[in-house]
């Protein structure tokens, strides 16, 4: 199983992002991955609070400028999950692909998405396409992407995230080096990976070539008792359900987190990207990493 840390890059310095990536790369992380948003995020996919759809506020650096900094001094793998069609052409997001490919050779990561968050439309003059026409963009970009690097030395590993089964399932199978779902139970998760299953038989491609990958919130403690308030404490900020964000994080003892992933494991996880936003609990972080990560890494 491949680890990797997915920091939201808004209402933070600069240097403290690049802090935490270094530290991230020593406590055994795989890769570390930017979002493709151009506003700040405060919650997550499932729902936003009304402020951050309405009059997003304050910094958030670019994806593709801030990981070509980073590709440099941080020895992990790094990556963006995910592009968006909607604002990134497909020809660009080729080249810059291409790019940062030469930057860090063997280590970039690059998801591609339809776009879901409309306040980044808003904020780049684009049009937010319906759902139908945002899929059929992706199709697209990705059928260029894919065959433009096909050959290539030190190629990006392509990713498509989504759990939707009539078309983002079916597109990765056809595309992505990586599939990537979001705060699923273990029980769902096994289910969508059976769809991508079928999805890659239909198009005759061996279901083993597509890495699975589960996205999650941790909340990792030396005692359980302090994990399960740091979850109420978030869940109780953004007016979320405690109960469901249980069910859809890691939460616990050191050895119960491992637990949970070793659940993941068995519903055909073989990537696990920890989801975390400022401000940073690093000791929960380097907790989980350092105690967690060796339990798994062989399985």
């Amino acid at each position: 199983m491949r680890f990797g840390l997915h920091t939201g890059q808004h209402q933070i310095s600069f240097a403290q992002l690049r802090a935490l990536w270094l530290d991230a790369a020593s406590w055994g992380f795989d890769a570390c991955y930017l979002f493709d948003h151009v506003v700040p995020l405060h919650s997550d996919v499932e729902a936003f609070l009304p402020e951050e759809a309405a009059s997003p506020e304050g910094p958030c650096f670019e994806g593709f400028t801030a990981l070509a900094a980073l590709s440099r001094t941080v020895p992990c793998g790094v990556g963006l999950m995910v592009a968006g069609v909607g604002y990134r052409a497909a020809g660009y997001l080729s080249h810059l692909a291409a790019t940062l490919s030469l930057a860090a050779p063997g280590r970039l990561e690059i998801g591609v998405g339809a776009g879901w968050f409309e306040p980044d439309y808003r904020i780049l003059g684009r049009p937010f396409a319906p759902a139908r026409e945002r899929l059929d963009a992706l199709e697209r970009a990705l059928e260029l992407v894919t065959a433009s690097f096909r050959d290539r030395p030190g190629r990006p590993r392509w990713w498509v995230a989504g759990i939707g089964e009539r078309r983002t399932i079916p597109i990765a199978a056809r595309f992505a080096d990586s599939w990537n779902a979001m705060y699923l139970t273990p029980a769902e998760f096994g289910r969508k990976a059976a769809v991508l299953n079928e999805a890659c038989d239909s198009v005759s491609r061996d279901p083993d070539d597509v890495e699975r990958s589960i996205a999650l919130r941790a909340f990792c403690a030396a005692e359980r008792a302090a994990a399960v308030r740091a979850l109420e404490a978030w869940a109780s900020a953004r007016g979320r359900d405690a109960g469901r964000l249980a069910e859809r994080s890691l939460v616990g003892t050191p050895q119960e987190c491992a637990d949970q992933l070793a659940a993941y494991a068995a519903a055909g996880a073989g990537h696990v990207a920890v989801m975390v936003h400022p401000p940073y609990e690093r000791e929960g972080i380097q907790l989980l990493a350092r105690e967690c990560i060796p339990l798994l890494r062989g399985v």
